[in-house]
């Protein structure tokens, strides 16, 4: 990646601190600007980059700021569905998503990983791993040989993935969870915090607890 990779980022919260952070200490690309939906923040700026507007100012930038690239600052909590707009959003205006992998991760040669995927500090992704497009593999969090991850996927902070697991589209795997060698989870599922996942997931549950159970309201 060349620092003349004019780059745009969205949102402006923790989650985009660490990304710049990342950017920053790299020195690989022209962070130009943030965008961020909230007008409290316009006119601020982010360990020293501006904050532009929101979303809507994408157009112009690309236009006036020769803009070819971006990043989402956007984490999830509940649902991912918010960052997969933004990111097919971009992608539509004919922006490249970046790539963010930091510096003491470990990410195997011999993993596949896709587009604007995010790999945070101590994060490990081993040999033969499948990695899909828009995921965030977060500080500290070990995604095992074979596992295969979908599209627009958090692996959040501390959580392992053992050997083999598969992983559907715009699944929430909680801080600190642990999910047993062959487990698949659903798409749109979420793994709370902390949980024990010994069993299979099916699409669009909530489970938590040690060993981890369907939230009680959630349909399989």
């Amino acid at each position: 990646m060349s620092r003349q990779i004019r780059t745009i980022g969205f949102g402006a919260g923790g989650h985009a601190k660490v990304i710049l952070d990342i950017l920053l200490e790299q020195n690989q690309c022209s962070v130009i600007g943030l965008l961020d939906n909230d007008a409290a923040r316009w006119g601020t700026t982010v360990f020293g980059v501006p904050i532009l507007g929101d979303d809507f100012e994408l157009d112009k930038l690309i236009s006036e700021q020769g803009i070819t690239a971006f990043f989402l600052g956007v984490g999830a909590v509940k649902s991912l569905a918010h960052r997969r707009k933004l990111y097919e959003y971009a992608c539509d205006k004919g922006l490249g998503p970046l790539n963010i992998i930091h510096a003491s991760s470990h990410v195997s040669k011999r993993a596949l990983t896709g587009n604007g995927v995010t790999v945070m500090a101590a994060a490990t992704i081993n040999a033969a791993a499948v990695i899909g497009d828009n995921v965030i593999i977060n500080t500290g969090a070990i995604v095992e040989h074979d596992c295969t991850v979908g599209n627009h996927v958090h692996v959040a902070t501390g959580a392992h993935l053992a050997g083999g697991v598969k992983i559907g589209d715009e699944v929430i795997i909680g801080v600190g969870s642990v999910i047993r060698q062959g487990i698949r989870i659903g798409k749109c599922a979420i793994v709370g915090a902390g949980a024990v996942v010994v069993k299979d997931v099916p699409d669009g549950c909530i489970v938590v607890g040690n060993p981890a159970k369907i939230l009680t309201g959630q349909g399989t």
